[in-house]
């Protein structure tokens, strides 16, 4: 009882902490907050320290690759802060047609909980976000990730301290209280919680009486049809699963591939350096796959050579980019239907759009259901079709999935390491994490005009 009091008044006096900086930061002007984000940006994307907390992400989770990390953090951040530098939340938005104005304001303490996959790049978004919406924030990071996030908001600190501001803007929670259940006080003592990644924390903040955020598990199957451009389609898919050791949930995860070009697009493959199992290599991959029920930690966002060498299979200085495993059909129970944080995919062949549809479904209908699917095509009436009938919030066109589907320079989604899944995944967001979530909105509602 007396650890669970001490907690509680820990937890009590970060969030006291937190709300009086967060009034100071909302006397703030935009363009003092502009130039604040601007700084932290250049600061942290900086050759030298990307470099150094990439590395350390790397080196503390073992997930993924350093060089991927640098890519990925400075791509998403500066996707980011391109859309907030014009966004002023000061200025009154009109409505001309309805007769409304809108006013954004901030929530106030936000509590932002990140995954051990992308514990630099969520990180930043949720700050960045939070900081442009003045409120203040408490970051969670993963057990897994807790030194490299700490180091990350310390460096954010000391920046906070440059500009004559209270570093409790930014916060982190102690880490003894991560796996505690007294982190549902957390919750509650907080305005509104962001949960990105942990089932764990995911049960706990719906014990809270707080608004919150969650976002639901990818399981991306994405389509090849006749009419495809398959060397780019093969270059593009390794491109985006291959990345940074295939730790995004955007990454593809089965490949459903039009029988018409089944054999010229695996050769195109291989030809992109997948490695595709035989028979044997299937059932040593089988043997190792899970470990005490769980996927073997050993191969979780290993690179495909890591993965091959436990396999026995001898990659005569070859480097390859992906592991490829056919599948005669689909089979509901068999862990290559389901999400694969590794650079792993199913590849099946279907006889038409019908059949292609059926097996999407069938895909989300054992994990991933709401979060995302992809399609290379040229026929705008299968576009179509698929996207008509496959019950997720996003279909990527013609991109690399892993960097697409959270926004990137390939199109107009907003730029997030954080994918909402609508009512099929238990979410309240079908959209892409962006700065209205960290806002509360006001209108003012004018009478209607007379015709």
């Amino acid at each position: 009882m007396l650890s669970e009091n001490m907690n509680f008044d820990h937890i009590s006096k970060i969030v006291n902490e937190c709300r009086i900086a967060q009034r100071d930061l909302q006397k703030k002007s935009n363009i003092f907050v502009n130039d604040l984000l601007n700084e932290i940006v250049s600061k942290i994307l900086s050759k030298e320290n990307n470099y150094y907390f990439s590395k350390l992400a790397v080196e503390e989770t073992k997930f993924g690759n350093i060089k991927d990390k640098e890519f990925k953090n400075y791509n998403k951040t500066k996707n980011l802060i391109f859309d907030l530098n014009k966004k002023n939340l000061a200025e009154l938005i009109f409505d001309k047609k309805k007769n409304i104005y809108k006013i954004y304001k901030p929530i106030g303490l936000i509590c932002g909980v990140t995954p051990s996959t992308n514990p630099i790049a969520t990180t930043l978004n949720y700050i960045l976000n939070s900081i442009k919406a003045q409120n203040s924030i408490i970051i969670c990071p993963n057990p897994r990730s807790y030194n490299t996030v700490n180091e990350l908001i310390k460096t954010l600190r000391q920046i906070l301290s440059k500009k004559k501001i209270s570093k409790n803007i930014i916060n982190i929670v102690p880490k003894n209280i991560l796996r505690d259940d007294s982190i549902i006080n957390l919750f509650n003592l907080c305005d509104k919680n962001i949960v990105t990644g942990s089932q764990q924390m995911i049960s706990k903040v719906k014990q809270s009486s707080k608004p919150f955020l969650v976002f639901g598990t990818g399981n991306v199957p994405v389509f090849i049809d006749h009419s495809a451009k398959i060397k780019f389609a093969a270059k593009s898919i390794v491109l985006s699963k291959s990345f940074d050791n295939s730790t995004s949930c955007s990454a593809d995860s089965v490949l459903i591939v039009d029988r018409k070009i089944y054999s010229k697009f695996v050769n195109e493959l291989k030809k992109n350096n997948v490695y595709f199992l035989n028979k044997i290599e299937k059932q040593r991959l089988d043997k190792i796959y899970f470990n005490k029920g769980m996927i073997n930690k050993s191969i979780i966002a290993k690179d495909a050579n890591t993965i091959l060498e436990k396999l026995d299979i001898k990659n005569r200085n070859k480097k390859y980019k992906i592991i490829a495993y056919e599948m005669g059909k689909f089979v509901n129970d068999h862990y290559i239907f389901n999400e694969k944080i590794l650079p792993l995919v199913g590849v099946v062949s279907s006889k038409n759009i019908e059949e292609t549809i059926t097996l999407s479904q069938n895909i989300l209908e054992t994990n991933g259901k709401g979060h995302s699917a992809g399609i290379y095509s040229e026929t705008k009436k299968n576009i179509v079709n698929f996207s008509q009938n496959i019950p997720v919030s996003r279909i990527i066109v013609n991109q690399p999935h892993s960097q697409s589907a959270g926004g990137s320079m390939n199109n107009y989604l907003n730029s997030t390491l954080s994918l909402g899944c609508g009512n099929w995944g238990n979410n309240i967001l079908n959209d892409n994490l962006s700065l209205k979530d960290f806002c509360n909105l006001t209108k003012v509602v004018y009478p209607r005009k007379k015709i």
